[in-house]
C-alpha cells in the first residue's frame, strides 16, 4: 500500500511525499529535496515550475493537499470495515488514549494516532500509513480548535465508540465561552450511529448533557452514583500519578466493555498502563533529585493536579518549575493567582519558581514576588543559565522537583538540565524533534 510523508526530514525512499501549506511553512518549497530523498509520488496543490519531476514519478494535483489525505483515509476505513474509537476532552485526551489502546492490545490489534497528532492530517497518516488489516481498531484522539473541529474529523474518521473525558476552560481565546467547549466536544458524540457506543465521565455535568445528543447507547462511567461503569470494576494496580488516574482508568475500561472485552482482560491491560512522556513521568535527576515531568501543556486544573502530585511526594525539598497557562481568555489572572495561591498555601514547597510573565503578574498581585521562597524568570532559558551556573537551585539527594507549563513556555528545557547524566532528554522528554529544537 502506499504511504505518505509531510515531512523531508524524515522522509524514507518509496514514500509519497504530500506538500502541505501550513502556517511556518509551505510544504511546496521542498518538492525538490523530497525527490532527492526518493519520493516515489508527489501529492501537490500545485506543480512548482522550477522543480523537475522525473516521468517515473507520479504526480497528483489536488484542491488541498490536507483533504485530499482524510478522504484517501475515509476510503481505507472503509474499505477495511475498521472500529474507530474517538476520544476528546479539555484534558486527558493523549493520556486516555494511550489507555484505551492498551487495554485494547489485550484482545485485539491497535493503532492510535501518536503524540497529539489528533488532526485531519495527523489521523490520515496514521490510517494511510499503518493500518493495514480488517481486524485492526483505530483509537483516534481528536482535538476541537474551534466550533466544527470534531464534526469535520467525524467525517473523514467516523467513531463506532466515542469518549469524552471532561469540559473545562481551556483554550477559552480560541473558544470564547465552556458552553462553546462543551458543544464542540458533544460533536464526536452527535457522530455516533444507532450501533455505536458513547463512554461519558458521568462526574462531569457538562459531558452528562451530552447522553441525549447521542444516538446510539451511552456507557456512563465515574464516581457518580448513577454511573454504570464505577471504581469498583478496577482491580488492578494502576502505576501512574495524579489524580486524573481513576478517571483515565474508568475510560478505557468503559471502551473494552463497548467492544466485548471481559473485566479480567481489561484489569490486566490497565496494570501495564506507562506513564506518557511530559504527563506526570517520573524520571532520574542530577545530584540524586526525582523528577516529575509534566512539561506537556497546562491547564489549571492540571496544574493544581500537578501540584498535588508534588505536595503528597515523599521528599526532603519539594521544588517547582511552573510556567504560564495560555489560551485561557478571561480566566487567565484568576487562574494564575488561583495557580501561585495553591503552590504558596497548599503544596508544601520548599521552593517555587515562576516563569512567564502571567505568572510573574500573579506573584505581584498577591504581594509575593518578594519572598524567598519564590523566583521569577520571564523564560525558561534565564532559568536555565541559573542553572547551569550554580545559582539559586542546586538539586540535591532527596529533592523531589516538578516541571509544568504550556507548550511554548519549553518547561522541558528545565528538565533536561535536570535530567540525570546518564539520560539522553531525547529518549524521555517532549519537543525534542529537531524542528521543536531550532525554536528559540
Amino acid at each position: 500500500m502506499t504511504t505518505y510523508s509531510t515531512d523531508t526530514r524524515t522522509l524514507t525512499p518509496g514514500e509519497h511525499f504530500v506538500a502541505i501549506r501550513g502556517e511556518r511553512f509551505d510544504g511546496h518549497d521542498f518538492v525538490e529535496e523530497a525527490l532527492e530523498k526518493g519520493a516515489a509520488g508527489l501529492v501537490v496543490e500545485q506543480v512548482p515550475d522550477d522543480v523537475p519531476v522525473p516521468d517515473d514519478v507520479p504526480v497528483t494535483v489536488v484542491e488541498d493537499s490536507e483533504t485530499y489525505l482524510g478522504e484517501q483515509a475515509r476510503e481505507r476505513l472503509q474499505s477495511l470495515g475498521t472500529e474507530v474509537v474517538g476520544i476528546t476532552g479539555s484534558v486527558g485526551k493523549t493520556t486516555t488514549k494511550n489507555a484505551v489502546a492498551t487495554v485494547l492490545g489485550e484482545a485485539m490489534p491497535v493503532v492510535a494516532n501518536e503524540g497529539n497528532l489528533n488532526t485531519v492530517l495527523g489521523l490520515a497518516l496514521t490510517v494511510l500509513n499503518r493500518l493495514r488489516e480488517p481486524e485492526q481498531v483505530l483509537v483516534a484522539e481528536m482535538g476541537a480548535y474551534q466550533r466544527g473541529s470534531i464534526e469535520r474529523l467525524c467525517s473523514f474518521f467516523p467513531p463506532t465508540v466515542a469518549v469524552v473525558t471532561v469540559v473545562q476552560p481551556v483554550h477559552l481565546e480560541r473558544m470564547g465561552t465552556l458552553e462553546n467547549i462543551k458543544r464542540a466536544k458533544s460533536e464526536l458524540v452527535e457522530a455516533v450511529p444507532e450501533d455505536g457506543v458513547a463512554c461519558l465521565n458521568w462526574d462531569d455535568a457538562r459531558v452528562r448533557w451530552m447522553a441525549d445528543r447521542c444516538a446510539g447507547r451511552v456507557l456512563s462511567y465515574g464516581e457518580h452514583p448513577d454511573a454504570e461503569v464505577r471504581p469498583d470494576h478496577i482491580t488492578a494496580t494502576i502505576p501512574l500519578l495524579g489524580s486524573y488516574v481513576t478517571q483515565t482508568a474508568l475510560a478505557a475500561f468503559s471502551v473494552g466493555l463497548s467492544l466485548g472485552m471481559d473485566a479480567a482482560a481489561i484489569n490486566a491491560g490497565l496494570a501495564r498502563l506507562t506513564a506518557e512522556r511530559g504527563r506526570l513521568r517520573q524520571l532520574p535527576g542530577r545530584g540524586g533529585a526525582a523528577l516529575i515531568d509534566d512539561t506537556y501543556n497546562a491547564a489549571l486544573a492540571s496544574t493544581l493536579a500537578a501540584l498535588e502530585v508534588l505536595r503528597d511526594a515523599a521528599a526532603e525539598r519539594r521544588i517547582a518549575f511552573l510556567g504560564d497557562m495560555l489560551e485561557l481568555g478571561t480566566e487567565e489572572a484568576r487562574s494564575h493567582r488561583e495557580v501561585v495561591q495553591f503552590a504558596l498555601e497548599a503544596a508544601n514547597l520548599d521552593l517555587l519558581v515562576l516563569v512567564g510573565e502571567r505568572m510573574t503578574e500573579a506573584a505581584r498581585a498577591l504581594e509575593v514576588d518578594g519572598l524567598d521562597a519564590v523566583l521569577l524568570y520571564d523564560a525558561s532559558t534565564d532559568v536555565i543559565s541559573d542553572l547551569e551556573a550554580g545559582r539559586r537551585y542546586v538539586p540535591a539527594p532527596g529533592d523531589v522537583v516538578l516541571a509544568k507549563g504550556s507548550a511554548s513556555t519549553r518547561m522541558e528545557r528545565i528538565m533536561a538540565h535536570l535530567l540525570h547524566p546518564d539520560v539522553d532528554p531525547r529518549d524521555v522528554l517532549v519537543r525534542q524533534s529537531p524542528g521543536w529544537q531550532q525554536i528559540s
